[in-house]
């Protein structure tokens, strides 16, 4: 195997590998949220796969990429459907375990955003869109999910809260493709916007922060 036979391999690997955690994480967060908000088992699942592939399927038929992937390629279907079995099969044999702890949620919610903006923005700049359009691709597919679960289930989505939330998005897609002009490893240029979200999540978190608001209202009462 020559060496460009070889990086396209990597890159193929480090790609699904990514694709699978940012489908799996964020159907889980979307089964937490469902358990706490009461809905029965078909709900649960319902849910799991509306944030698991509702980002990525808004991406694809923005940029014209049809049938949607998850409709060309079962797998991303199937891993959602998946991890959701797992969750409630977990909690089922966990009753002790609370599945509305504030933390297992706000981790899921900022490690899918971080792995769906970086798939999002890498799908956009493949399918050759300008590098403008493939930060926005980015921030759609990583957001996305998030707002379709919050409408189901009647909550303010977080991302009109004022948090650092979208802005964490266009951070995180800004930093993949700086890397990707830079041609860096494709482990250096998926990861470290992945972790930039988090990091920039998990600040926000613990201190508190909000973007500034129209009129000078400085209300901090944290959204949902």
């Amino acid at each position: 195997m020559n060496t460009a036979n070889l990086s396209e391999l990597l890159q193929g690997q480090v790609f699904h590998a990514l694709v699978v955690l940012a489908v799996s994480i964020y159907a889980l967060n979307a089964i937490l949220i469902a358990v706490e908000a009461g809905y029965d088992l078909w709900g649960r699942f319902v849910l799991g796969c509306l944030q698991g592939l509702g980002g990525g399927t808004i991406r694809d038929i923005l940029i014209g990429n049809l049938p949607v992937t998850w409709v060309k390629h079962s797998w991303p279907l199937i891993v959602a459907l998946g991890t959701a079995v797992v969750g409630l099969v977990t909690l089922r044999v966990r009753p002790g375990h609370d599945p509305t702890e504030r933390l297992w949620y706000l981790a899921t919610d900022a490690v899918g955003l971080g792995a769906f903006v970086v798939v999002g923005t890498s799908v956009a700049i493949q399918h050759g869109t300008s590098l403008f359009v493939a930060v926005f691709m980015g921030v759609i597919s990583g957001v996305g999910g998030g707002v379709v679960r919050d409408l189901f289930t009647d909550r303010m989505p977080i991302l009109f809260t004022g948090q650092v939330y979208g802005s964490a998005a266009i951070i995180g897609a800004i930093a993949f493709v700086l890397l990707d002009r830079m041609k860096v490893v494709e482990s250096v240029k998926v990861w470290v916007p992945l972790a930039l979200v988090v990091v920039l999540r998990a600040l926000a978190v613990r201190y508190n922060l909000y973007l500034p608001r129209a009129g000078g209202n400085s209300e901090t009462s944290e959204g949902s």
